[in-house]
């Protein structure tokens, strides 16, 4: 037979059940006792079967009725954690949040915010993407990823795009012989060994347009893919490179740090985003970390502006 009852017999039948009698589960609920009677008899009509004896000690479940209490334990429990991952989801502080995050923001920033969003948010669940721009980029525009850390791509037709600059400075090596200079320009910077990011990276191609623009040449020693590995070659005297002011910042806190730090002109930003997908919509917990992740943001974007001219300790 299936069973039709409402939720609020099962919810009486429980606290019978827990009292052991009808008249204290009735004080309980704060319900007449009639009532109490009337909604175990429109139950045991809907099951088909006696749920409770009288003895000379009170009520006295039937064997039926035991069977049936563990299932309405289980039935409860479960819409009561229901109704929490409602109130939880409404307020936007349930389900899983995935964050995409290029890779050096990801291990400098991204940390940060979390702690900060899940310290208003307790009962969150994030998790951290730490991949390519290129990738995230696709991730979040196909709603695989909520939202996404990424630097400005091709083709961003499919995203909701907010932009921010993160200034880049140029990082001298020990041996390097402009170590003194506060400043250094375009062409101070001829005929040294540079080390860039790949060829295609905005960093490299906006270096190579001021350069052409000041009639000096790159002069590539290496090549690689991320910033910290750059500001890491460049700490062994391979050459200079430009770098992040969060990543130079990061580098700079290490015991064998033998970088000099200095702003270039003319100054050249790192074009970063922050994205989410234009064809799906943001659920209510993005909505509530967005706040943070700007504000965060917009906080490097002015210290990067800010950061001017650091040296590292000898070793």
């Amino acid at each position: 037979m299936k069973i039709r009852h409402h939720l609020r017999q099962l919810q009486i039948f429980q606290e019978v059940v827990r009292a052991g009698s009808l008249t204290k589960a009735a004080r309980r609920l704060e319900l007449s006792q009639p009532a109490v009677s009337a909604a175990i008899a429109n139950l045991e009509q809907e099951v088909g079967f006696l749920l409770f004896r009288r003895n000379h000690y009170g009520t006295e479940l039937t064997l039926e009725a035991e069977y049936l209490a563990e299932g309405v334990e289980r039935v409860l429990t479960s819409l009561k954690h229901l109704g929490e991952l409602s109130d939880g989801l409404r307020q936007g502080r349930a389900g899983k949040l995935l964050v995409g995050c290029k890779p050096g923001m990801s291990l400098s920033v991204m940390p940060r915010i979390m702690a900060d969003y899940l310290s208003d948010y307790p009962g969150s669940q994030l998790s951290l993407q730490t991949f390519s721009s290129l990738h995230i980029r696709d991730a979040v525009s196909e709603g695989q990823f909520d939202v996404g850390v990424i630097e400005i791509q091709d083709d961003m037709h499919a995203l909701d795009v907010t932009r921010y600059g993160i200034r880049l400075y140029l990082v001298l090596p020990e041996n390097s012989p402009l170590i003194g200079h506060e400043t250094v320009t375009a062409e101070d910077l001829n005929g040294l060994p540079f080390i860039c990011l790949d060829e295609h990276h905005q960093s490299t191609i906006k270096l190579r347009n001021v350069m052409r623009a000041a009639g000096v040449n790159v002069h590539v020693v290496v090549s690689t893919h991320l910033f910290p590995s750059a500001i890491g070659l460049a700490n062994q005297g391979i050459g200079h490179t430009l770098v992040d002011a969060l990543t130079a910042e990061q580098f700079m806190t290490r015991r064998d740090s033998r970088i000099t730090v200095v702003p270039f002109e003319p100054s050249i930003d790192l074009d970063i985003a922050v994205v989410t997908s234009r064809y799906h919509s943001p659920s209510r917990q993005c909505q509530g970390f967005l706040p943070y992740l700007h504000a965060s943001i917009e906080a490097c974007q002015r210290y990067s502006q800010q950061f001017g001219t650091r040296a590292s300790a000898s070793p």
